[in-house]
């Protein structure tokens, strides 16, 4: 059996841990990125080699650099030249009311969101045609309908569904272009939420709990051998979306 790559970015934690492992778990071979998060990735990488020799690799880059996704693609070719999966996962996100927007955070908004997702799609086409890929885009559920003081966020998510559905267009038959819109999973790390908070937004979630990682990585490794999908935005939100 030959090896199936999956390339991740933003990998080292939350959903990007979670679908590392859990892709790992189905047998793929994890090339993943990250930007800051150095200690996390390096745990990961041992965790995951310590289970299977030589499946795992990571590889840093900015994506404020815009030669991000050339250093990315660079460093998967030392590595292999097929890709089963890519996953666009990397994500910025904070709020930008309108009153004190700057066109620097619109910048790192679009560029982290949707910018490179498109051009590293771009410039690993090659190792997707031939490893027959697909690619996954992790956008968000409450994104185009416009989150409250997220205007530059909403934009640049919302730019992210669109270049799924354009792509799964242009790259048919060959590659299949899909994306998942996740509500919330975990609570934010740099809110501290009360046990009374947490209730009430919960109320606005049909199934009454707060998703796990482990609820998009199971979706996004359904997706990777669904192969008559495409160009769909699957939402994976315990129902938020439907209220």
């Amino acid at each position: 059996m030959s090896e199936k790559f999956i390339f991740l970015t933003g990998g080292a934690k939350r959903i990007g841990k979670a679908t590392c492992k859990h892709f790992h778990d189905e047998g793929f071979n994890i090339i993943f990125h990250y930007n800051s998060s150095k200690t996390e990735a390096e745990e990961i990488f041992e965790e995951l080699n310590n289970k299977r020799k030589n499946s795992c690799h990571i590889l840093q880059a900015n994506f404020d650099d815009e030669s991000s996704a050339d250093i990315l693609q660079e460093g998967i070719s030392k590595i292999t030249d097929k890709l089963a999966v890519l996953i666009n996962n990397a994500s910025s996100f904070y709020p930008t009311p309108l009153e004190v927007a700057s066109m620097k955070e619109w910048n790192n908004l679009l560029a982290t969101n949707a910018t490179v997702p498109l051009f590293l799609t771009q410039a690993l086409l090659p190792f997707l045609k031939k490893g027959k890929g697909c690619v996954i885009n992790i956008s968000d559920t409450l994104a185009p309908s416009g989150i409250k003081n997220f205007s530059l966020y909403s934009g640049a998510k919302s730019a992210l569904e669109g270049i799924t559905k354009s792509l799964a267009k242009e790259l048919a038959p060959e590659i299949r272009v899909n994306a998942i819109a996740p509500g919330a999973i975990l609570w934010p790390e740099d809110e501290d939420l009360s046990d009374a908070d947490q209730k009430t937004r919960l109320t606005k979630v049909p199934l009454g709990r707060i998703g796990c990682p482990e609820d998009i990585s199971s979706v996004a490794v359904f997706l990777s051998s669904a192969e008559y999908i495409t160009g769909q935005v699957i939402k994976v939100d315990g129902g938020r979306s439907v209220i």
